[in-house]
């Protein structure tokens, strides 16, 4: 009994004052921004209205990061497009300036980007997209919603669907258990392809809950775990005087 009271009291007041640790993801890219320090973000890099330029492999990178396209393909490897969109290009268009797309994702071949850290990252997230048309020349200004799946190191799958048309959706992970030193992003429909924009990278540490600002609910724990413990020491000490 008295080890009973002892434990429920030390469990008590352990749950009102731990601090949360592990792994969190978002959707959105204010949550995100908030719950991190030393932001960098890679905006794609400058393009000029209305052109595009194919990129090989290991030419797309900035501070910490590199971002390569991958895939199953006659072409090997398979570059990256670099776009910003003009009159000619309404396809491009995502209101965001420059992007960063692979190439198309066929019937018959593999399509994925690969973000990379050189140095591992406890923080990133990046906006996506689907670019390309389900059918050819038809509801591609710039793209109805496609599967996309986000295979980041050392997390499950993530099996997502992307928001039609404009604007880029967003996806980013924070983590205190754990740093990633790459993600894969892959196009599941035909005819697509992959959609990249404002890549950024940080850092997450869980901050200690101010003790000033405590809730009447953790206040109210914190004196139950007192009382509990305070009782199991009476008791305690009573069955030590008794059997002595």
């Amino acid at each position: 009994m008295n080890h009973t009271l002892l434990t429920a009291g030390l469990l008590a007041v352990a749950a009102a004052s731990q601090a949360f640790a592990g792994t969190l993801t978002f959707t959105d890219r204010g949550t995100w921004i908030s719950q991190i320090t030393g932001l960098t973000n890679f905006d794609g890099g400058t393009q000029a209205a209305g052109t595009s330029l194919s990129i090989a492999n290991g030419g797309l990178f900035s501070t910490n990061l590199q971002i390569n396209g991958y895939g199953i393909d006659i072409n090997s490897p398979l570059n990256l497009i670099r776009a910003n969109a003009g009159p000619s290009s309404t396809y491009y268009n995502w209101g965001t300036g420059t992007i960063i797309t692979t190439q198309d994702k066929t019937a018959v071949n593999t399509i994925f980007a690969r973000i990379s850290f050189p140095s591992p990252v406890s923080a990133f997230g990046f906006n996506y997209g689907a670019g390309g048309c389900q059918a050819y020349f038809a509801g591609c200004t710039p793209g109805a919603a496609a599967g996309v799946t986000i295979k980041p190191s050392g997390l499950a799958d993530v099996n997502i669907t992307t928001v039609a048309n404009a604007p880029l959706a967003f996806w980013g992970v924070v983590s205190d258990t754990q740093t990633f030193t790459f993600a894969d992003i892959y196009i599941a429909d035909t005819n697509r392809y992959i959609v990249l924009d404002d890549i950024a990278r940080g850092s997450f540490e869980v901050l200690p809950p101010p003790a000033e600002t405590a809730e009447p609910g953790t206040l109210l724990q914190l004196a139950m775990g007192a009382v509990i413990l305070a009782v199991a020491r009476r008791k305690f000490g009573s069955a030590q005087t008794q059997t002595a």
